[in-house]
């Protein structure tokens, strides 16, 4: 191997240090202002969705218990010959077999439990009785 004048200054030059790497700050990430809101957004559409649902007819058929009050109510004065408040549960569903309490109190200040039955799930139909 021989020297060549100034080869070793070449080399040397050709193999120097590497720069040393620059930190460079990481992008900047984008404020997530608008993410709560496509949270509150999905929770409206899909409360929309079940209301529209239900306002479709797509829920559980309910029986309406103010009509269901008046109706027993009606009944009951007709079979025992006295008045009667009736307080029935809300959302009763109409399935067929299902069985709801309802809190009475006659117009002689009796405190009456009644039951109600669903008798035929299709026709919203119900029989009751007093427990």
């Amino acid at each position: 191997m021989t020297d060549v004048p100034g080869a070793s200054e070449e080399r040397a030059a050709g193999m120097s240090d590497p720069e040393p790497a620059q930190a460079t700050a990481a992008p900047e990430k984008p404020r997530r202002f608008l993410r709560p809101l496509h949270g509150w957004l999905l929770v409206g559409a899909v409360v929309a969705a079940l209301a529209v649902a239900r306002w479709a007819g797509l829920g559980p058929t309910l029986l309406d218990d103010d009509q269901v009050q008046r109706d027993v109510a009606e009944q009951f004065e007709e079979r025992y010959d006295v008045g009667v408040d009736v307080d029935c549960p809300r959302d009763m569903q109409v399935s067929e077999g299902r069985v709801y309490e309802c809190d009475a109190e006659t117009d002689d200040h009796e405190d009456l439990e009644l039951v109600i039955t669903i008798t035929d799930e299709d026709d919203a139909a119900y029989s009751w009785d007093v427990d």
